[in-house]
């Protein structure tokens, strides 16, 4: 297999609130992993909860967990089990599951129970793994990182734009998401939360089958592209004093099968409870950070309505619905990448997304270019 590169750049996170670029050297992979050379990494709100220290220690850290490239070199039993070559574009998971424990032997890998030294319980590329851990290569913001023995790899279609190939890990979020909401044909489907994976979810909902998408929010700069990702009506929180009353006026005096709130805010779950009708099935999919609480009320919200209450966690099992719907280029997803920045960039890109400019919906990072 061809030879590695001498050494990679990489963002690194030393410690809570420290940016740094710097270099590390590339060793040859072993022979059952994949060296991938990285060509989008997008940014993720987790990446910026990282930095400030709301997600573990995992300091020194090299972030980027929403990653698509290429294969640089692999060895020869991975290039044999996987049936990959050099140049193949693939998209890597985040998780790098056991596949022994319980969880991961019931197909819930997002939960594996796997330990060991310097990792958290269940391995997370870009997320969990120092980078004084072996290798160090573990995260997207770099040039190459290795794909070890248990990540999970798929092919991307040959000649997908790298600008939509990198929403396939939020958009199998979005995925995710759908199928534990069971979203059918003909569900009503609200998504509270028009970040870019809300937006995604809506036109994730869409390929499920949903007959109505209603997507609620704050921002005008982000309702209105809700409208081209499947939406079919946007509602402003901040224009409404009843927002369920404004649901039903929009679903014919109803309320929504499935409610899916991303915001990650416990006001957003509460609103999700009761925008769903009895019976229906609330999704809780966006991180509200440790300690959060969430307060319901037992007997109205929940016993008397026999809704189902069901938390979606990472993407496990949403990758491939969300790489064959970027295959069919239903929506306009280039559109939600509105920006994209050199790797050496990225405090301009964090600075970006702190300024809520409206014109940011999603930025990603090109190691290939340059200032």
């Amino acid at each position: 297999m061809p030879a590695a590169a001498h050494v990679s750049r990489q963002v690194v996170f030393p410690a809570v609130g420290t940016v740094v670029v710097d270099e590390i050297p590339v060793p040859e992979p072993a022979v059952d992993e994949v060296l991938v050379r990285v060509r989008r990494v997008g940014i993720c709100a987790t990446d910026l909860h990282l930095l400030d220290g709301h997600i573990g220690d995992p300091f020194p850290l090299v972030p980027g967990h929403e990653f698509v490239g290429e294969v640089a070199a692999l060895g020869d039993e991975a290039a044999r089990a996987r049936g990959l070559r050099p140049g193949d574009p693939i998209a890597v998971e985040m998780l790098l599951p056991c596949r022994g424990c319980a969880r991961c032997r019931e197909g819930r890998y997002n939960l594996c129970e796997h330990d060991e030294p310097g990792a958290r319980p269940g391995r997370q590329l870009g997320v969990n793994i120092p980078r004084d851990v072996g290798h160090g290569l573990w995260g997207g913001y770099a040039d190459l990182l290795i794909a070890p023995a248990e990540a999970v790899i798929h092919r991307l279609p040959a000649g997908m734009p790298w600008d939509r190939a990198v929403l396939t890990e939020p958009l199998a979020v979005a995925h995710r998401a759908i199928a534990r909401g069971r979203v059918g044909s003909g569900d009503v489907v609200v998504v509270i939360g028009p970040g870019p994976v809300g937006l995604l979810a809506a036109a994730a909902a869409r390929a499920a089958g949903a007959a109505r998408v209603i997507v609620v929010g704050t921002r005008p700069s982000r309702l209105q592209p809700a409208l081209r990702f499947g939406a079919d009506a946007v509602i402003n929180t901040r224009e409404t004093d009843d927002l369920a009353a404004a649901v039903r006026a929009e679903l014919d005096g109803r309320l929504a099968d499935v409610v899916i709130e991303i915001a990650g805010a416990t006001a957003a779950q509460r609103d999700a409870v009761r925008l769903v009708r009895r019976g229906g099935r609330v999704v809780l999919a966006g991180a509200c950070g440790a300690g959060a609480e969430l307060t319901l009320l037992a007997d109205e919200d929940l016993l008397t309505r026999e809704i189902d209450v069901l938390p979606s966690f990472l993407s496990a099992g949403g990758f491939e619905p969300a790489i064959a719907q970027l295959a069919r280029a239903e929506f306009p997803f280039e559109e939600l990448v509105t920006h994209v920045l050199p790797l050496d960039q990225v405090e301009k890109a964090f600075a970006l997304i702190a300024s809520r400019d409206d014109a940011v919906i999603k930025i990603a990072l090109d190691p290939d270019l340059r200032p």
